[in-house]
């Protein structure tokens, strides 16, 4: 119950500050910032309370695991003479 009633209160909050803002024409440079930073802030919650992390094979991840060359103990190569 108190998990509603605070994101009720949220929503009344989020809510009056757009009218707000809507009735107090600001610059167009000022509503994208807010948009920008509303839009970061939702991201965020969403990656929070989500399960889902991409890297997790479960999830059907399109990222491949990298591959390891296989090297005996004694063959030291310098990895960096590649580039």
């Amino acid at each position: 119950m108190a998990s509603k009633l605070s994101l009720g209160t949220v929503a009344l909050i989020l809510v009056g500050a757009t009218v707000l803002l809507i009735a107090s024409r600001p610059p167009a440079w000022i509503v994208l910032l807010l948009g920008s930073f509303a839009l970061a802030v939702l991201y965020i919650v969403a990656r929070m309370r989500s399960r889902y992390d991409p890297l997790d094979p479960r999830f059907g991840s399109c990222i491949p695991p990298i591959s390891r060359p296989k090297t005996s103990g004694s063959d030291v190569s310098d990895h960096h003479s590649d580039a």
